[in-house]
């Protein structure tokens, strides 16, 4: 049995500790690690409900709290841990992969901060990897370059590439048409930082919210744009196996409702809420990032009934020369596992952590070293105890 440390137990981490338990509780034992004490005891209430429905079968676990913001505090907790998967916010979690690396735990991680994953590149780039550094486990990213490089497989020269995720209501009642879903920290995040993309066979930065497209299915219109971390590493992956055509546009973009990004943009724009560390207006009060985040957590509420669209498109020359397009599309919505309802972004988010943690387990992913999402073929992953998430989100909770 394999010891998993959860770091953060907030919205997806009290997920990942679930279900790591409710599918494969008899291949690990978990530990959560948050600084909230009412993050904590959700996460008790929540994993003793599933022991409850699992009927007696193995699910072990412990809570502690922690402030991992002190010094020394993440090195204290990964110590007897086979295992890090780092739930923290995006700015504390710089620093958990040096770690863990250090203590010999193999590290895995669902951010969407750029900054963040290149220093745990640097680890590997600089020769130190003595673990298995698995960064942007999640849905975007994640998933969805998994998803898209099986379209890219079939491929001999790739001329457009194109990932789409979206986190959204079923039910969109106000002028955002968004409802609190993630976190509003790494949402106001990925839509103020640079995105990297590829456009004409050149590797750029662009801003986000800009690249606008509209598009529908299943009689449901949707809008989608740049937003920053959810390529992860699949363009230098295209890179480096040739697989791109001289001219090639290689991007990811955010999936929202008609007219959410020009609100979005007005507020972190126009207003300047995107700005980190903006001045203050004479009253001593300040309109930067950390108040676009507070209010996007104070005045839109959340939802539990919401579903995530993962749309991805190939445009390439097949093996035989032949030009054709292929698409991928998955629309998960929330469902009812172990006694409580799981919110669509919260079951694909850790399910995506999950499998390729239990990949790495099974000796499916390398041992040691950084490790791309992309090296996950879809198949494997769909063949974890977790891959049903995607496929058949209700078969989750027949067991292991």
């Amino acid at each position: 049995m394999k010891s998993v440390l959860v770091l953060g137990g907030g919205k997806v981490g009290k997920s990942v500790a679930e279900l790591f338990l409710g599918r494969a509780g008899g291949d690990y034992r978990v530990t959560v690690v948050d600084a909230q004490q009412a993050a904590l005891d959700q996460v008790r209430a929540n994993l003793d409900r599933l022991k409850a429905h699992r009927g007696g079968q193995p699910t072990e676990f412990a809570v502690q709290k922690a402030d991992l913001s002190a010094p020394g505090a993440v090195r204290q907790a990964l110590r007897g841990h086979d295992y890090v998967v780092c739930m923290l916010p995006y700015d504390l979690v710089a620093g958990v992969a040096e770690a863990a690396n250090a203590e010999d735990v193999h590290y895995f991680d669902v951010t969407e901060d750029v900054a963040t994953t290149e220093g745990v590149n640097r680890i590997q780039s600089e020769g130190r990897a003595k673990v298995a550094l698995v960064p942007q486990c999640g849905l975007a990213p994640g998933y969805v370059a998994i998803a898209a490089y099986a379209l890219a497989r079939g491929f001999r020269s790739i001329e457009q590439l194109t990932l789409r995720v979206g986190a959204l209501p079923q039910f969109p009642t106000n002028a955002l048409k968004y409802n609190v879903t993630w976190s509003a920290a790494g949402v106001i995040n990925e839509y103020c930082e640079p995105c990297n993309v590829m456009l004409g066979g050149q590797r750029v930065k662009v801003p986000a919210l800009e690249g606008l497209e509209r598009f529908s299915f299943e009689g449901v219109e949707y809008e989608a744009f740049y937003t920053s971390g959810g390529v992860g590493s699949l363009i230098d992956t295209l890179v480096s196996e040739g697989r791109l055509s001289q001219h090639a546009d290689v991007a990811y973009k955010t999936i929202r409702y008609p007219g959410h990004r020009d609100l979005m943009k007005f507020l972190l724009q126009d207003l300047r809420l995107g700005v980190k560390g903006g001045p203050k207006a004479p009253s001593g009060r300040a309109y930067d990032r950390a108040a676009a985040i507070e209010l996007l957590d104070l005045a839109i509420p959340a939802t539990l009934q919401d579903c995530v669209v993962v749309f991805a498109n190939a445009v390439g020359l097949r093996p035989d020369g032949r030009r054709e397009q292929v698409n991928f599309r998955r629309v998960i919505r929330a469902a009812s596992l172990w006694g409580r309802i799981w919110p669509a972004i919260e079951l694909t988010t850790a399910a995506g952590v999950c499998a390729m943690v239990d990949l790495h387990r099974t000796a499916k992913l390398p041992a040691t070293g950084l490790i791309r999402q992309e090296q996950c073929p879809i198949e494997a992953f769909n063949a974890t105890p977790f891959g049903a998430a995607y496929e058949s989100p209700d078969a989750l909770a027949s067991g292991a």
